[in-house]
């Protein structure tokens, strides 16, 4: 018989994006190394994309509870005047009128840690009843949101079943909340509600060396590093179109900490004949500063609206190049487009601060070359179109890559489950 581990998740579908992905996958796959998930999630989301294709990745027998609660987003959003949800990036803003500047100090000083703990006290009551009723021998959280992780520590405390958190994103350290306008007894009282998560959970899993180093602080704690990965079943049917022209893409939201200013600064000043190659297009949400310097050197960057996860694999595996785009002064941030970028086996071109781990997977997998935000890309985007049009194929690391799949990730995270709660 299966072991039982309730999940405890803000994003599930048919929530978009790359968050509610990784918990989707280890639901999907966890059965195959003897654990049966139990989901505990939102019924009406605030979430930032919609992407029905995810659905069918759920499990028909999966047990999935849904708990509907009022959202305090619906009033800030009221307020605001912005009838989508804001994310984390858009709060770091410089611009904006006083009644954003307004928005945007309650948001941080009144919502601790973020604006999505309205399902907290449901989800306590509501977990507890699974816990009778299922006896799972684990309990899992996978954040952001951090409020979210909340919940774990109380059910833990009530039940005395052992608690493994997740961690896709750093916390009090993340360069998005270090830059909200807090006050300092409110930046405490988030620091504390950290260090308490911390301490309390029995086990810490995160994404990348960097989130580990920012959350785990001067703590000896252990912590297991299990990276986002890819569903090697996303990529199966999908088989590359070539092109009479040389494919770039970007897939996913760019912020201003992202904006690749010299990216679009080396496309404007290529030769006509190369730019006539060229077919370069970026599908997600994007600031509005990042379209401006796309428009001030040329605009030869196609914009195209959110697409849903389906889609986004054939365009990354119908392209001759990836871009990835890390935020500046972004510690502890690897991206989980990254492992999908590896699957689809294009060359990624990564932009990125000078401290980070992308370019060591890119360099394990010969799948690409990074750079910072301060280097011209001239040089590597030219060599990658002399090889495509000589036909000189990327000869990637398939066996590094297929480390980095999802169900090989799953199993690990089957094992620290195992290890848990034989402790």
């Amino acid at each position: 018989m299966n072991k039982k581990v309730l999940i405890i998740t803000y994003y599930w579908p048919p929530a978009g994006g790359p968050g509610v992905q990784r918990v989707l996958k280890f639901a999907k796959y966890l059965p195959e190394f003897g654990w049966e998930p139990i989901i505990l999630t939102v019924e009406n989301g605030d979430y930032h994309a919609i992407d029905e294709s995810l659905l069918k990745d759920i499990p028909s027998n999966l047990k999935v509870h849904k708990i509907k609660v009022f959202s305090i987003l619906d009033f800030y959003k009221k307020i605001s005047g912005n009838k989508k949800a804001i994310s984390s990036f858009e709060l770091t803003k410089k611009e904006g009128g006083l009644k954003f500047q307004l928005v945007k100090w309650l948001r941080a000083n009144f919502f601790i840690p973020d604006a999505r703990g309205a399902w907290n006290r449901s989800a306590v009551k509501h977990g507890l009843k699974i816990i009778r009723e299922e006896k799972p021998d684990i309990i899992f959280t996978s954040s952001p949101p951090h409020s979210l992780q909340l919940i774990g520590l109380k059910l833990k405390k009530k039940s005395s079943l052992k608690w493994v958190a997740d961690f896709r994103d750093p916390w009090t350290d993340a360069f998005w909340d270090k830059e909200l306008p807090r006050m300092k007894i409110v930046q405490n009282i988030n620091l504390n509600l950290e260090k308490r998560v911390i301490k309390n959970a029995d086990q810490l899993v995160t994404i990348s060396k960097g989130c580990s180093s920012l959350l785990l602080k001067d703590s000896v704690k252990n912590f297991h590093l299990l990276y986002n990965g890819y569903d090697e079943n996303d990529f199966n049917k999908i088989k590359k179109i070539s092109s009479p022209r040389f494919r770039v893409s970007y897939v996913g939201s760019i912020s201003n900490k992202q904006n690749p200013v010299n990216f679009f600064k080396c496309i404007q000043q290529l030769s006509q004949e190369i730019k006539d190659k060229l077919e370069i297009n970026f599908y997600g949400s994007f600031d509005r500063e990042v379209i401006h310097s796309a428009e001030t050197n040329g605009s030869y960057i196609n914009f195209h609206s959110y697409i849903n996860h389906e889609t986004a694999i054939e365009k990354m595996v119908n392209s001759e190049m990836l871009l990835l785009l890390i935020p500046q002064n972004s510690t502890g941030i690897l991206t989980g487009k990254i492992y999908e970028y590896l699957a689809a086996k294009s060359f990624i071109l990564g932009i990125a601060p000078k401290e980070n781990e992308i370019e060591e997977i890119l360099i394990r997998c010969n799948s690409g070359k990074t750079i910072t935000f301060e280097d011209d890309p001239s040089e590597i985007l030219l060599e990658q179109i002399n090889n495509w049009i000589n036909h000189q194929p990327l000869n990637v690391y398939s066996r590094e890559i297929e480390k980095l799949s999802r169900k090989s990730i799953t199993q690990k995270l089957s094992e620290i489950f195992n290890r848990t709660i034989q402790e």
